[in-house]
């Protein structure tokens, strides 16, 4: 492959990848610690490990996690459960408006 073929296939893929369906969703995450399994650190780590996820931020204070992930990739459920098991915390989704 020639340079010009490297960018236009660069470039290509870019768009392919911008055009994913980007949820963001934030749910409770109840038992959270400052250290250990159960903190923000922990809970990021073990969110980020799952495919589809593209970001999560987890905040102690609040007492929440916000995903940003592609909805077509990634199972919801799967990834609660995981979450709940491995970082001993209860993650609660918002009520339905």
């Amino acid at each position: 492959m020639n340079y010009w073929q490297s960018l236009v296939f660069g470039v290509a893929a870019v768009m392919v990848t911008a055009a994913a369906d980007v949820t963001k969703l934030t749910l409770k995450v109840e038992g959270m610690t400052p250290t250990g399994c159960s903190s923000p650190p922990a809970i990021r780590g073990t969110t980020m490990n799952f495919p589809g996820v593209r970001d999560a931020h987890v905040s102690l204070e609040l007492g929440e996690m916000t995903l940003e992930y592609e909805a077509d990739q990634l199972d919801l459920e799967k990834l609660i459960s995981r979450v709940e098991r491995a970082c001993q915390v209860r993650i609660t989704r918002p009520p339905a408006r």
